[in-house]
């Protein structure tokens, strides 16, 4: 009863991730609480509204009663959720309505928001499957033969011999050992030589090998591993929805290459830790998780910790605020690489201005084209675009028309981004 209430023209209905549980204009009584049964439980509870009317009919009338007694109806049918800490607790009183009538045909009553919680077993099977790949990841040593290019080079060597100057008797095979007082041509042989001109292999590299099974592919830690990075360079990395199998990878590439963990600086991002989606607000979502650690478990730690606390809820992400976060949290870093979802749009490009340094990102999950906001983000920012097996860089002078091969498929570059066209 304490809490200020905020003015509102008039509640939005939106039962998307949310449960209205309806009274009377000027009363305290139920219409019905069937919906409070629907939640799961009350941890899934994120926030309560109490929504009422300003309009009344007489001056004398005392609104801060009667919602007093709607809380204390509220905790009859639904004691748990005072007890509840984390919530967001709100009184909202609508302002439109200018007679009884139309105040009665506005909502009153409590909206209780819910989190975009995803399943438990959902994420605890995507965890376990993320654990079984990286429990299977061997380091191998193989051996590179060596493989030698040649360069040939050719020269002239006399052969003491002259030609004649009759061309028949040249081509019969006719030599002279004398020039003739200079007449004849000296004859020349051709003679070829080798000299090496590069040697690659011949080595013991490691490699790192691991179940394949649970995951489509392994292109993001074949050019993960393949690739040296910068020691200050940080990474975010996107851990909502379907990004599991990339994440996989990257928690792979830390096993293959300690030295990464040691320098590395790790972003790990949800979009708003599991905060329904019409609280969400541009540079201001959160579920956002940092690991400076050079430790394995500390680093997975953390990530299992942005995956279990929200899965996205709403497609576009919260990427360049994660940027931004992490690029305050190392402000000694010189380079982001970004771990993405092709298929999630970015909500809040228009933060991009303020990101001073280059973002590369990986683009996971491309099927006909590359999600343009991503091309936008590193070519704004001097980054690069890493899909599949190929590193795109020099992205501001790509020419219309442009062909590159991914995965054995033809993209061409139309309208800021590549699209397939085979």
């Amino acid at each position: 009863m304490k809490l200020k209430p905020k003015s509102i023209a008039v509640q939005k209905y939106d039962s998307t991730m949310a449960v209205y549980v309806p009274m009377g204009f000027n009363s305290s009584q139920f219409l019905n609480t069937h919906q409070i049964k629907k939640i799961p439980d009350v941890s899934w509870v994120y926030a309560v509204h109490l929504v009422y009317t300003r309009f009344r009919e007489v001056d004398t009338f005392d609104q801060p009663a009667l919602n007093a007694e709607r809380f204390r109806r509220l905790e009859e049918v639904y004691p748990e959720v005072f007890r509840q800490p984390d919530i967001e607790w709100q009184v909202l009183e609508q302002r439109k309505a200018t007679t009884k009538e139309q105040a009665a045909t506005y909502f009153h009553g409590f909206v209780i928001y819910l989190k975009n919680v995803a399943p438990p077993e959902l994420v605890g099977h995507e965890l376990e499957t993320i654990s079984s790949v990286i429990d299977s990841y061997k380091d191998t040593i193989e051996w590179v033969p060596e493989v030698i290019v040649w360069k040939v080079k050719k020269r002239k060597v006399a052969t003491g011999m002259y030609l004649p100057r009759n061309s028949s008797k040249r081509k019969s095979g006719v030599r002279y050992s004398s020039s003739s007082l200079g007449l004849r041509d000296p004859e020349y042989d051709i003679i070829y030589d080798s000299t090496i001109r590069k040697k690659t292999g011949g080595y013991w590299k490691k490699t790192g090998s691991f179940d394949t099974t649970l995951i489509k592919s392994s292109h993001e830690f074949d050019l993960l591993t393949r690739r040296k990075w910068s020691p200050k360079m940080a990474v975010v990395a996107d851990v909502t929805g379907s990004m599991s199998p990339y994440s996989t990878q990257v928690m792979l590439w830390l096993k293959y290459s300690p030295k990464t963990l040691e320098n590395g600086r790790f972003a790990f991002f949800n979009d708003g830790d599991a905060m329904p989606d019409i609280f969400k607000r541009v540079g201001n979502t959160g579920g956002i998780y940092f690991a400076g650690s050079g430790n394995f478990d500390s680093v997975y730690s953390v990530m299992s910790k942005a995956m279990r606390r929200g899965l996205g809820g709403d497609q576009p992400e919260n990427n360049l605020e994660a940027v931004l976060k992490t690029l305050d949290q190392w402000p000694d870093i010189d380079t982001i690489l970004m771990i993405a979802d092709n298929e999630a749009k970015v909500k809040d490009l228009e933060l991009l201005p303020k990101i001073k340094k280059p973002v590369s990102i990986m683009v996971c999950g491309v099927q006909n084209a590359i999600n343009p906001d991503y091309i936008n983000i590193a070519r704004s920012t001097g980054g690069r675009i890493f899909v599949l097996n190929k590193e795109i860089y020099n992205l501001k002078n790509i020419p219309a028309g442009e062909r590159i091969i991914l995965d054995g498929k033809i993209f061409e570059w139309r309208k800021g981004t590549f699209v397939r066209i085979d």
